[in-house]
């Protein structure tokens, strides 16, 4: 275990804090690597930049692909050390492990032979549709270091460690910075690739990011160095990772669709507005990646602390927990509504109609940060406690019903309708996710009893 902070015994603020801050900076590389690339891509043309965007669409259901295992895995383990459970740890760690693998596999295979007609979804000007087929094909051969990567991540959180993934993530951030230009662009010996260029850099840091935790794995004896992952298939434990992990990726794929829908339909305003979607999305994740890396901290505390029947401590980290997201989603509402313009400048300098698109977008988002936030955050304690399921439920539904109310709003606002929806659905979903966590909390006593009735595991596992 992470010698450098108790989960179960320390300060709640002070391991909130403390294994929050290199998640939230795993969060940023995470949102630095599409931004590095946007920002090259950036200069190099607006075409590439929205062949770059319709990708990343297919790139974001690949990593919710990676949350069945993530959250399975992230859960039952920090659970599992909450109650002092080596077996069950080694079996979900395994069960984990090959869920994963196949998922990827799926995953794959998938993307190699429909990668066509996934992209005519867009139904893209050629020279667009050809830079966004190149990037896609590179990308797809680098997705084993994408499900790899999430299954190495999940363990050290489980744990309560979070500097090791951090200082990974960084490692690799740096190579990609440092890859980006020279093969974009052609610097030196290196060839002018273009949007391959980028893929490439991308999936050589990712693949860097692999090798150094198989290294650090090796060297220090970590626990996913001792298992046997192809000693056996246990269903039970297998069930249970999907029971705890489905819901949370059903979200992000939900999340992920809709958005692509979304993009069909601001795709109808022209490029221009697809480029200003892609940098704006990258610019408003300041807050809900902010919030994501506590989400993650907020998983763990909450697992490990009812794993181990710590339900003061719990109550303690709610509230601790709220006002920290309270503090962030205010703090990323006043950014964007008042410099989104000066900070759209920065990606593209020269394009006027993207600079006004853009910084529209992120004065309506603005309105919904805090509350989603809020959401973000509530969904990362009640995965902590097995509670998957019901974070779900609100997310997909309200995510979809964005559909409607932007094809409602269109001929009202234009693509501004598109934003308008967005930000209402997030406004919603935050205010009836804590609405659930409440009426979850007092049906269970503070979830000391009945949990069996609402947690998203097997209950011989359990």
């Amino acid at each position: 275990m992470n010698r450098g902070i108790d989960i179960l015994k320390d300060d709640v603020m002070r391991v909130m804090v403390k294994l929050s801050l290199p998640l939230m900076g795993t969060a940023f590389i995470q949102m630095a690597y599409s931004m590095v690339d946007l920002i090259w891509l950036g200069k190099l043309s607006t075409e590439a930049v929205a062949a770059v965007g319709c990708v990343g669409f297919f790139v974001w259901i690949s990593q919710a692909l990676t949350l069945i295992a993530k959250t399975g895995l992230s859960v039952g383990m920090s659970q599992a050390y909450g109650k002092k459970d080596r077996k069950s740890l080694i079996s979900i760690m395994r069960s984990g492990f090959q869920v994963n693998f196949v998922i990827f596999v799926m995953a794959t295979l998938i993307c190699i032979f429909f990668k066509r007609e996934l992209l005519g979804i867009y139904k893209l000007e050629q020279d667009v549709e050809a830079l966004a087929m190149k990037y896609f094909e590179i990308v797809i051969a680098g997705f084993a270091f994408t499900f790899l990567t999430a299954f190495f991540s999940a363990v050290y959180y489980a744990e309560g460690n979070s500097k090791t993934p951090f200082k990974i993530s960084t490692i690799s951030l740096v190579t990609n910075i440092v890859l980006d230009p020279l093969l974009i662009f052609g610097v030196g010996i290196f060839p002018k690739l273009g949007v391959a260029g980028a893929a490439i850099a991308t999936v050589l840091a990712q693949g860097m990011q692999v090798f150094i935790y198989l290294f650090l794995g090796k060297k220090h004896g970590e626990i996913f160095m001792t298992v046997n992952f192809l000693e056996k298939f246990d269903f039970k434990f297998c069930l249970d990772i999907l029971e705890l992990g489905v819901p949370t990726a059903i979200t992000s794929i939900v999340h992920a669709l809709v958005g692509i829908k979304l993009n069909s339909y601001i795709a109808l305003f022209g490029t221009a507005s697809i480029s200003a979607y892609t940098i704006g999305a990258q610019i408003e994740s300041i807050s809900w990646m902010t919030a994501e890396g506590f989400a993650t901290a907020f998983s763990t505390i909450f697992g490990q602390n009812y794993g181990a029947e710590n339900f003061e401590r719990l109550k303690e980290a709610r509230q601790k927990g709220m006002k920290i997201l309270t503090y962030i989603g205010a703090f990323a509402a006043m950014l964007l509504f008042f410099f989104g313009r000066n900070i759209f400048r920065a990606f593209i300098p020269v394009d006027a109609e993207v600079i006004a698109i853009g910084a529209g977008y992120l004065k309506i988002n603005a309105i919904s940060e805090l509350f989603m936030c809020y959401e973000i955050g509530t969904t990362g304690m009640m995965n902590g406690l097995g509670l998957t399921k019901y974070p779900a439920v609100n997310s997909v539904i309200l995510n979809i019903m964005r559909i409607p109310v932007a094809l409602l709003l269109m001929p009202l606002l234009g693509v501004s309708g598109i934003w308008m929806a967005m930000s209402l659905s997030s406004c919603t979903k935050g205010v009836t996710v804590n609405l659930i966590y409440g009426y979850l909390r007092d049906k269970t006593a503070g979830f000391r009893v009945d949990m069996e009735k609402y947690v998203s595991r097997v209950k011989s596992v359990v």
